[in-house]
């Protein structure tokens, strides 16, 4: 075992003690004349303590030496340094000690908690770091939150998530195990700056790529209707290039934050136009008024977005772009582009997930509409996050009816016309 690691008592604790950090080692050092110190580092490098917070390379007890502190763990013998200039009349062992200050958060934790039960991984949220705590863990939350806030640049606040995404503002329960209560932050993505109270509203920082990824299929003049914005990830970037941005979202907290980004990354009202609804009512009522508008002035250079990001309910929307139009009150080009968020269980296997989902909610949809199915992410150990983009048609789009209509209509003309010529 490294004897630089943080001692073995420290396994199990549970009330945060500083002190039982701290040990003695005993380490080999290397004293050099300082005239021959940059060939020894170029030797030494690899053998040298690396600890935070230790400086390895010190002067001597004489300003012509210079001492290296060693990794016992990494050296045992000048032999096998095969150096001219490292001997054992170079070598002695002294006494350091060392502590909690030495180690960063994941020593720290992997030397506290069960050997079995390891803290997976954490958000960073601004100066907010959320953990979401396995059964076995939560009796040393205590400890968790306050290596994570001592260790980590910035962090004022750690929250673990109690309760799974359950209501309908997309947001869950949490405690606060370390740090301040108030849970103000600011984030930066995609060259956009966000505020957000993370007590009101739903960020996760694991969708930034997913976010670019969007971004890297709009253009200046294309339109995106946001049906579940949040604070913006999708929208203010959009709007900052130049996009038609119609964000909605149910959470009023949501959209107090949105508009306060807006503000804040300078965006013009015209570019981006806040709405706080239910999904449904903004897809068949606002959506709906916006694209007949927009139908007939957009060009075919131009591209229409629609963001459905609420994986866990967003296909149950699909349904309401069916029939949602009259065939005359939209063009036949720039017909919206679908960006669908999902979640598949892979208890089989993803295909199989997939193609559940596919078979229930995208029945009406041909292979050939589907522009792209993209894996988010892995959100549990048999659930994963997909993106299902696809090209809407004018015959899902409109409703049929409408061209019966049109038919009816055209042979009733021409039976007028008939009629006409048969009287005259």
């Amino acid at each position: 075992m490294n004897t630089l690691s943080p001692p073995d008592e420290v396994r199990g604790m549970r009330v945060f003690k500083i002190d039982k950090f701290t040990k003695p080692v005993t380490v080999p050092v290397i004293v050099i004349n300082k005239n021959y110190v940059e060939s020894a580092n170029k030797v030494l490098k690899n053998y040298i303590i690396k600890l935070n917070n230790f400086k390895s390379i010190r002067s001597g007890s004489n300003d012509s030496e210079c001492v290296f502190y060693l990794d016992p763990a990494k050296f045992s013998s000048c032999e096998d340094l095969n150096s001219s200039f490292v001997s054992t009349e170079n070598l002695k062992y002294v006494q350091i000690e060392v502590g909690y200050n030495n180690w960063n958060h994941d020593e720290i934790l992997k030397a506290v908690l069960p050997e079995k039960s390891m803290l997976s991984s954490y958000s960073a949220i601004g100066s907010i770091v959320h953990v979401n705590l396995k059964p076995e863990l939560l009796d040393y939350k205590d400890i968790i939150g306050r290596v994570l806030n001592d260790k980590l640049k910035g962090c004022k606040s750690v929250v673990n998530k109690i309760d799974n995404i359950n209501n309908v503002y997309r947001n869950f329960e949490y405690e606060i195990i370390y740090g301040s209560s108030d849970l103000k932050t600011t984030v930066k993505e995609n060259k956009c700056v966000f505020d957000l109270d993370f007590s009101e509203v739903y960020w996760n920082p694991r969708l930034c790529t997913e976010h670019e990824r969007i971004l890297q299929k709009l253009k200046s003049g294309d339109v995106l209707y946001d049906v579940f914005a949040g604070i913006g990830p999708f929208s203010v970037p959009a709007a900052k290039l130049g996009c038609i941005v119609i964000a909605n979202d149910l959470n009023p907290n949501s959209c107090k934050w949105l508009e306060i980004n807006k503000k804040k990354n300078r965006i013009k009202d015209e570019l981006l136009t806040i709405i706080n609804k239910d999904g449904s009512k903004f897809i068949q009522e606002d959506l709906r008024a916006h694209y007949i508008l927009w139908s007939k002035k957009i060009t075919s250079d131009n591209n229409v977005h629609v963001t459905l990001n609420l994986p866990a309910i967003a296909v149950d929307f699909v349904k309401y772009f069916n029939n949602l139009f009259e065939w005359e009150e939209i063009s036949d080009h720039s017909l919206p582009i679908l960006h669908v968020y999902t979640f598949v269980k892979t208890d089989k296997n993803y295909e199989e997930g997939l193609k559940s989902i596919m078979e229930e909610y995208f029945s009406n949809i041909k292979d050939d509409d589907i522009q792209e199915i993209i894996r988010v992410r892995n959100v549990a150990p048999n659930k994963e996050m997909v993106r299902i983009t696809f090209q809407m048609k004018k015959d899902i789009l409109c409703k049929s009816e409408s061209i019966n209509k049109r038919k009816l209509n055209e042979i009733k003309i021409e039976n007028d016309i008939k009629k006409s010529k048969d009287d005259s």
